[in-house]
């Protein structure tokens, strides 16, 4: 039986009006950034700890997996909590992570089939009315185009902390009203690099055989060219021109 996301879950029982909430539609590389903010804020508490995928949930707290009563131990300076959550007003201070919609369906439809034997085709995927690609626009258009002046919002392009990562968050804790020195940030970077992330999540695995899903890499997973049909591309771009063109026009053709 598979297991959705609900797009409706709010917030943990005990908020705190400057908890900082990082909000994504699922599959937009929220767990990098976790394990990121998590190395950065262990360095600035002087932790001789770092994150791994044993123990990234108490550093950085998935509001879909709270346990017990669902209080948040806030241990940090800064608490984030980590949300798949469509618009929220009681969100006060928002990271919201955007990912163009292409990666982001091939991706969650890997992840589907792995973790939740997912059968049907990619197409039909696209096309779910759960999980598609009109629920990822109707995520993305719930948070960036709210009317909410007293809400603070910082956005993130997927693409951005990939091809400058380090100048990306030195930006970010920049608006949180903190001057990151180059040195801890460079080493709370290397900690949360895609190669440190991929050992952890093996080391991981070898440790729990209940778990089977790969968040890191490509293994077992359809390249994205296997997917990505004519049709499905010109699915995708129709359904989404408008976030294109705001976000992405390099792909939109011509």
């Amino acid at each position: 039986m598979m297991t959705i996301f609900d797009p409706a879950e709010g917030g943990p029982p005990n908020p705190a009006h400057d908890d900082i909430y990082l909000v994504e539609f699922p599959r937009s590389g929220i767990t990098w950034l976790s394990f990121i903010l998590g190395n950065i804020e262990l360095r600035l508490a002087g932790a001789n700890e770092f994150v791994t995928y044993y123990n990234h949930h108490r550093h950085v707290v998935d509001v879909h997996q709270l346990r017990g009563d669902g209080r948040i131990n806030r241990r940090l300076g800064r608490t984030f909590i980590k949300s798949h959550s469509t618009y929220n007003p009681d969100y006060y201070f928002v990271v919201y992570l955007v990912r163009n919609p292409i990666d982001v369906m091939v991706s969650y439809y890997n992840f589907m089939r792995h973790e939740q034997d997912y059968r049907e085709s990619f197409d039909h995927f696209v096309r779910h009315p759960l999980f598609g690609v009109g629920k990822w626009k109707e995520h993305v258009n719930s948070w960036l185009y709210a009317k909410d002046e007293h809400q603070r919002l910082h956005l993130l392009r997927y693409e951005d902390l990939v091809r400058d990562v380090q100048r990306v968050i030195s930006d970010l804790y920049m608006n949180l009203g903190v001057a990151l020195e180059e040195v801890l940030l460079r080493d709370a970077l290397e900690r949360s690099s895609l190669e440190s992330m991929k050992h952890s999540e093996e080391h991981y695995r070898r440790s729990n055989p209940r778990v089977c899903a790969t968040y890191v890499g490509k293994e077992r997973k359809i390249p994205r060219s296997d997917l990505l049909t004519d049709d499905v591309m010109a699915f995708i771009i129709g359904e989404t021109v408008e976030e294109l063109r705001a976000f992405y026009p390099d792909l939109l053709p011509g």
